[in-house]
């Protein structure tokens, strides 16, 4: 699945990514139920950022459960989980892509220059 967000051309992008990449994950977790107490939202700030407090409570809930999130440098991430003792991949979130696009139509020309971040990832639970 993709989704496209467009953004100033002065945003900052890698927050934005986490941001979209937390939300990515929240919504897995959900899924599977892990928020059973409601405790996740302890673990995220209201902007939608994990904490660094909420990353380790956040592991140790996942290992309870038997899932893994590989988040890798290159901005891809993937979540597994433990199944008939084999590890199986349940969603992916892929390297985000940028176009640097103008808008002629606009007065400012602050405003003319915009980007468009492209997501792409998937999950086991959009094919059901």
């Amino acid at each position: 699945m993709e989704s496209t967000i467009l953004l100033n051309a002065s945003e900052n992008t890698h927050f934005i990514e986490e941001e979209e990449k937390s939300r990515f994950i929240r919504n897995i977790l959900e899924v599977l139920g892990v928020d059973a107490n409601g405790q996740l939202s302890e673990y995220w700030e209201p902007n939608g950022i994990l904490t660094v407090e909420g990353k380790i409570k956040l592991r140790s809930l996942l290992s309870s459960h038997d899932i893994q999130i590989i988040d890798n440098l290159g901005g891809e991430m993937k979540i597994y989980i433990k199944s008939e003792g084999h590890d199986k991949l349940i969603a992916e979130w892929k390297k985000c892509h940028y176009k640097l696009k103008k808008d002629p139509a606009q007065v400012d020309p602050n405003k003319r220059l915009y980007l468009e971040m492209t997501t792409s990832f998937w999950s086991f639970f959009d094919e059901e």
